[in-house]
């Protein structure tokens, strides 16, 4: 299996999108690092493949109200949206989000807490992508890949 590793983006600037080099592998962790704008009514992560969008992570901050979808747009298509009524995003706070890549899920938690987990409704092999938008600041998007063990390449003894 070839590994590509992804070197971190530095603050970058919003809206940021790059591709994802070798997509997504099981075990591999996305981080994204910032600030919600303190005027900020919403935010977006999107894991994409080609123009659909494979996970789709928003907070918004509507009306007092605050509230985190989930979603997949597949051919120009929304699904039906997960809602999660509270956000570990604050405005004006500075945040760490980690999606961990696995068979079934994303497993997404927020500043080292488990938040929420998404079932795949697109193969995450598929995602070639990442864009993130909305009224945030971005410190660091980061992919950590994760660790492939090579055989043991000590001599059998024989007995």
């Amino acid at each position: 299996m070839a590994l590509f590793q992804q070197l971190p983006f530095f603050n970058p600037t919003v809206t940021f999108s790059r591709p994802i080099h070798g997509g997504l592998l099981d075990g591999m962790i996305v981080t994204v690092c910032g600030r919600v704008s303190p005027h900020s009514s919403r935010f977006q992560v999107d894991l994409m493949h080609g123009s659909d969008i494979v996970l789709h992570f928003n907070p918004r901050y509507a009306g007092g109200s605050e509230y985190v979808v989930h979603n997949t747009c597949q051919y120009g298509h929304w699904g039906s949206e997960e809602r999660k009524y509270e956000t570990p995003f604050p405005r004006g706070q500075m945040f760490a989000l980690q999606i961990l890549v696995t068979q079934e899920t994303y497993k997404i938690s927020t500043n080292g807490k488990p938040f929420s987990e998404y079932k795949h409704r697109m193969p995450f092999s598929h995602v070639d992508s990442i864009c993130i938008g909305g009224m945030v600041e971005l410190s660091l998007v980061a992919f950590q890949y994760p660790v492939v063990r090579k055989k043991s390449t000590l001599p059998l003894h024989h007995y």
